[in-house]
């Protein structure tokens, strides 16, 4: 059996959590240590997620304007959802969540409910 081809980047809950809180405002810029912050996971966790959703083509990045000097500190790396990323993510997040519910629904013992 062959292996299944997927149309996107693999949404693990991780990701689901940045893109949830991407999509608290679609199309501001995002900066990888304030998505690290705000969502409680570690910057070896969130620049691989950015990337991925980069090559997916779901995001783009851009270095900010002016220079280390003018700004006391290092430039950032700038993300920001596209059109079609934020569509997907949508959709993404949405399954991710009914996936969720399923799996802890189904390890609940029978005949017990939230």
């Amino acid at each position: 059996m062959g292996k299944r081809r997927q149309s996107g980047p693999q949404i693990t809950l991780p990701t689901a959590a940045v893109l949830r809180l991407m999509l608290e405002n679609p199309t501001a810029d995002y900066y990888g240590f304030d998505l690290a912050k705000a969502s409680g996971f570690p910057s070896g966790t969130i620049y691989p997620i950015l990337a991925r959703l980069e090559a997916a083509g779901w995001m783009a990045s851009y270095w900010e304007e002016g220079e280390p000097a003018e700004l006391e500190r290092p430039r950032r790396r700038m993300y920001r959802l596209t059109g079609h990323g934020a569509t997907a993510a949508r959709e993404a997040v949405t399954t991710a969540l009914r996936r969720l519910g399923g799996l802890t629904q189904a390890a609940r013992p029978q005949g017990e409910t939230a």
